[in-house]
């Protein structure tokens, strides 16, 4: 792997560090006032899965010595946009925003133009096309043939828990 590559899982190593300081502030804040966190079990997975996933993309990119051609930029760009979109979700969610399923007693649900295109753009716009392009990025290939459709079960897991949840507490959802 070259020092390009290197910089780059740095660069979304610490995007994730960041993104993670602003769900546990936002987290304390929401369990504050008295919100309730669901499927804890399912976030346990997720963030295993997460970190799981990166580390086996660095690790076989830098087994295979990934090069840089135009997957390697296709793999930084989609994954690039899946950080502008999960910069729109925190922007649309505010202090509602966490890694984890918490819904506050002042919840509301947003609808901005993020959510009217897709209804989960946390996952569908930001999670998989980041976990796909950091795997194309680094061409992990058998991360991805294997990681990807691991992640999704998981993925899907906490859907259906979080549909569930929104419906729960939001008759009209």
């Amino acid at each position: 792997m070259t020092d390009f590559l290197y910089g780059f899982v740095i660069i979304a190593i610490i995007t994730r560090f960041v993104t993670l300081g602003i769900s546990k502030r936002n987290e304390a804040r929401l369990r504050a006032s008295g919100a309730i966190e669901h499927d804890t079990a399912t976030t346990k997975l997720l963030t295993i899965a997460h970190i799981g996933f990166y580390l086996a993309c660095f690790v076989e990119g830098f087994y295979r010595a990934a090069p840089i051609d135009t997957v390697t930029y296709v793999g930084i760009g989609l994954w690039v946009v899946s950080i502008v979109v999960l910069a729109g979700v925190i922007a649309t969610l505010r202090d509602l925003w966490t890694i984890k399923l918490i819904i506050a007693p002042h919840h509301e649900i947003r609808t901005s133009i993020l959510y009217k295109i897709c209804k989960h753009p946390n996952y569908f716009l930001n999670i998989a096309p980041e976990l796909l392009g950091f795997g194309l990025a680094l061409q992990a290939w058998g991360t991805l043939i294997v990681g990807l459709p691991i992640y999704a079960a998981i993925l899907w897991r906490r859907i259906r828990a979080e549909e569930a949840a929104m419906k729960a507490t939001f008759p009209t959802y």
